[in-house]
């Protein structure tokens, strides 16, 4: 494992309005480390998770991302500098193709969509019988592989799975 700080998160707070639920977290992910955070219903692990991912603005604190502070930037360029986030309950465009699915988890990274979609494939092959069908269509199991791969294609470093 090495030793290299990926994730440095120093003195978190946020909440939802005039409810706070984070109080001063403080987290290092060293590349290759695998962390969990476990809890009762109503913990904020879920608003944890959306806040280092730019969903939930942070009250206050710092979130560093592979040296950077990423604090005050969208959720869309957190993903695109490397963030991958599967959120609870799947997250999956249900109206959509699992082939269009996949399609929003291109993110730029000099890979043609078509490509990057047949090399996601490869590591999901069960995916490949259902490119045409709905997402909402899915079995569940079906559903969480499907928003796995949409995570996984567009080559995050660090990957944020929620339940």
């Amino acid at each position: 494992m090495s030793d290299s700080l990926i994730l440095n998160v120093r003195d978190l707070h946020a909440g939802y309005g005039r409810v706070p639920v984070l109080h001063g977290i403080d987290l290092a992910v060293t590349e290759g480390q695998i962390i969990g955070v476990l809890g009762h219903n109503g913990m904020g692990k879920t608003t944890l998770l959306k806040t280092l991912m730019g969903i939930v603005p942070a009250t206050s604190g710092r979130v560093e991302f592979d040296g950077v502070d990423i604090s005050d930037e969208p959720t869309h360029e957190r993903s695109r500098l490397g963030l991958g986030y599967v959120p609870q309950g799947r997250g999956i465009f249900p109206q959509l193709s699992v082939y269009d699915n996949l399609r929003m988890g291109v993110v730029e990274h000099g890979e043609e969509e078509h490509e990057a979609i047949e090399t996601i494939l490869q590591e999901f092959p069960q995916l490949q019988p259902l490119l045409d069908r709905s997402g909402g269509a899915l079995s569940g199991g079906e559903q969480q592989i499907l928003a796995l791969a949409r995570c996984f294609i567009s080559k995050p470093d660090l990957v944020f799975l929620d339940e």
